[in-house]
């Protein structure tokens, strides 16, 4: 089915206004997740946050990101589920979409790093790494979609899906196959179902983050003291704050036209040689 084309669409700042849309954020307890869950509730949606895992410390963040949404004056579900499950994603997602009468955007946040080389990487980290990232992020999108297909087509389409992932998926690092594999797989299945779902009206969208400044790993971020930080060409590593930005123009009226894409976020890691 043909979407009705944007005649109506906003073109001035109004058009980052989400309000009176549904979003369900994954990963809200740190980082980018609880970044743009802010950004999002400050542009006026009502929220869903989920936890990547069951884990009370992570249950424990995302209930304070709800707890500054809430004071917004936004509407907030909190959830605590184990997305790596295709099950667990699926009954959340439905749950969630039940109880604020559909979704309208979709933001996946999954983030677990493993710095190990290949050759000392057991088969049940790989499973673990690729199962949290890549298979969390595959498991809410078929969920969401779903849910996303039964919205009526309007000029905000059916829906927006934006997957947060690393620089690593682009280029590769030692030591990191198996994160890096996994964030390969979230950009190029993100490039797929945008092919899939554009002419029901569905946008899905990928923010690759650089080296941050909570990015596991990185050690003291200065550039005196941090080769890493020294290669980027800005010379220092990026904050979650600047993620969210982006995130609220993709989920808003203003990229309405814009799907597939892998956005980068990374202070000019990927320009660089």
């Amino acid at each position: 089915m043909t979407v009705p084309r944007w005649e109506n669409a906003k073109l001035s700042l109004d058009a980052y206004d989400l309000s009176g849309q549904r979003a369900l954020v994954v990963g809200a307890a740190s980082g980018a997740g609880r970044a743009i869950a802010l950004a999002l509730a400050e542009a006026g949606a009502d929220l869903a946050l989920c936890s990547e895992t069951t884990l009370a410390e992570e249950a424990l963040a995302v209930r304070k990101t709800a707890r500054d949404a809430r004071e917004m004056g936004r509407n907030v579900i909190e959830q605590s589920t184990d997305v790596s499950s295709g099950q667990g994603a699926q009954v959340m997602v439905r749950q969630v979409s039940k109880e604020m009468g559909g979704l309208d955007i979709v933001v996946n946040a999954p983030n677990l790093f493993l710095g190990k080389a290949a050759t000392r990487t057991s088969d049940a980290e790989w499973s673990k790494v690729l199962g949290q990232n890549l298979g969390a992020t595959f498991f809410v999108c078929r969920a969401a979609g779903k849910e996303m297909l039964k919205n009526e087509p309007t000029n905000r389409s059916r829906g927006r899906i934006i997957n947060v992932a690393s620089v690593l998926g682009e280029r590769g690092l030692a030591n990191a196959s198996a994160y890096c594999a996994a964030q390969g797989g979230i950009l190029n299945l993100t490039r797929a179902l945008a092919q899939e779902w554009a002419a029901d009206g569905i946008t899905v969208n990928a923010i690759a983050q650089g080296w941050m400044e909570d990015s596991q790993a990185l050690g003291d971020v200065s550039p005196e003291a941090n080769q890493t930080v020294r290669y980027v060409p800005m010379k220092r590593a990026g904050e979650s704050d600047e993620v969210a930005p982006l995130a609220v123009y993709l989920a808003s009226d203003a990229s309405g036209y814009v799907t597939g894409q892998v956005l980068f976020v990374d202070g000019g890691l990927t320009v660089h040689l």
